[in-house]
């Protein structure tokens, strides 16, 4: 018997320092013919993996064939028909594209399948997980951040299971023996340490910022937003897309309905649900309830002075590959018939579908003739508050709900409550973020171990 008739008719050759093992397959018009593989480091292996080759062929009807096929291919041939036309929301489509641009000019995009391995997969986990240094131990490429390795992850996860199945270009996903990598933690053993702390403000930083908005007149209108998130815990985009319909002034309560965001392929501020998927009850007390009263008043006069200059928005719906998208669309007056793309990122009131009802907005905050507030402009309320006020160095808007949530924690209230009107989808976020205690809660609770012990 030869070696070839005890491997079933397969064979297995080196050519220079390389193993292939090889097997005749039937073709598509009946007839046979040899089809060759890479294989593994020896010989062995190698007769292994064909033996391996040939159950799967003749027992199952399976060739796994990726032939010449890349990883940068294998990135297109996922997104056409896994990914470009899913129901997927636009952003997170966004982000898994932008990794794969990565991926495919990394030398990891020109590997062939055929002959990838796991260790060349590790490497580029490793790489984008620490960085690379040289040889004095100096950081020369830099890491991605944990969100970016997260979709560079998804990203290699989805396309080899799609090359597992339906492509059969390979026998398992070898993502499965890939390691994620965490990035160690710098942490401080004298001076002061930031962990588990969040940044907040105090009372008298709050009122410096408000009072430098009200003193600025072309400013102004950032007052309200940051008063709104002080006393209510509301993320940017929840205060942004907030409606006066939402607002219940008899019973100073509020409903979280929906947050504005923009969508980077439609390029334009849409409105969705918010992020936990679910309205919330939000309810304030006498502070919020009569600086809203007052901003309602002042609107209605600012739109009667502006008269036809006011902003106009409508909400419209659009099913976008499976998914509605509420845009916001804006009406407003101007002289040489261009609206600025500040307004609404190119969503004139034209580009509305006429056949079907535009759904009237009015917006809690918004600028003194009625232009749209975003997320957008409170980045610049950061910028502003930052360069121009004392004290304020360490501004930022999101720093507003975590002084709202601390408040309430170390003040003793409930989490299950603090949960509810934060909107987190499950108490763990709550308890992961704002269980820490400040240094008169520690005191406290020393006080009540010691009266325990000493009687």
């Amino acid at each position: 018997m030869t070696a070839n008739e005890s491997l079933q008719n397969g064979s297995v050759r080196k050519k220079g320092n390389q193993w292939y093992y090889r097997f005749r397959v039937q073709e598509s018009d009946g007839s046979w013919k040899q089809r060759e593989f890479k294989g593994g480091k020896t010989k062995k292996e190698t007769e292994l993996m064909l033996k391996q080759a040939l159950n799967d062929y003749k027992y199952e009807g399976e060739l796994f064939d990726p032939g010449s096929l890349t990883v940068a291919e294998l990135c297109d041939q996922w997104w056409e028909s896994e990914v470009e036309n899913s129901d997927m929301a636009s952003n997170s489509r966004t982000g898994l594209q932008a990794a794969i641009k990565h991926i495919k000019k990394e030398e990891l995009g020109s590997r062939k399948l055929r002959d990838l391995t796991i260790e060349d997969i590790q490497a580029y986990v490793d790489l984008k997980s620490y960085g690379k240094f040289d040889e004095r131990g100096n950081r020369t490429v830099r890491a991605y951040a944990e969100s970016t390795l997260r979709k560079h992850f998804s990203v290699l996860n989805g396309m080899f299971k799609y090359a597992v199945y339906p492509k059969r270009y390979l026998r398992e996903n070898p993502m499965q023996y890939v390691k994620k990598r965490r990035q160690q933690k710098v942490v401080k053993i004298f001076g002061d340490s930031e962990e588990n702390k969040v940044s907040t403000i105090t009372h008298g930083e709050f009122e410096k910022a408000v009072e430098f908005f009200l003193k600025n007149e072309h400013l102004s209108y950032y007052a309200l937003p940051v008063q709104i998130a002080y006393y209510t815990g509301l993320r940017a985009g929840e205060v942004c897309g907030l409606n006066w319909e939402d607002i219940d002034f008899e019973r100073a309560r509020l409903t979280v309905r929906r947050s504005m965001y923009y969508d980077k392929e439609e390029k334009c501020w849409e409105l969705k649900v918010p992020k936990n998927g679910k309205p919330r009850v939000v309810d304030f007390g006498e502070s919020l309830l009569e600086i809203l009263k007052q901003a309602k008043k002042e609107q209605l006069e600012r739109q009667s002075r502006y008269g036809q200059y006011y902003h106009q928005h409508f909400m419209q719906p659009r099913e976008i590959r499976g998914r509605v998208h509420w845009q916001i669309f804006t009406k407003a007056y101007a002289d040489d018939g261009v609206l600025s793309s500040r307004v609404t990122k190119g969503k004139f009131i034209e580009e509305a579908n006429m056949k079907e009802p535009l759904q009237p907005l009015f917006f809690v905050c918004s600028k003194q003739d009625g232009e749209l507030l975003t997320t957008q402009s409170l980045k610049y309320c950061n910028k502003v508050l930052q360069k121009e006020v004392c004290g304020l160095e360490h501004f930022h808007f999101h720093a507003l709900r975590h002084t709202y949530a601390s408040t309430l924690v170390n003040h003793g209230a409930n989490l299950k409550d603090v949960q509810m009107l934060l909107g987190h989808s499950d108490i763990k976020i709550t308890l992961n973020t704002y269980s820490h205690v400040d240094d008169e809660s520690r005191r406290k609770a020393v006080d009540i171990f010691e009266k325990a012990v000493t009687g």
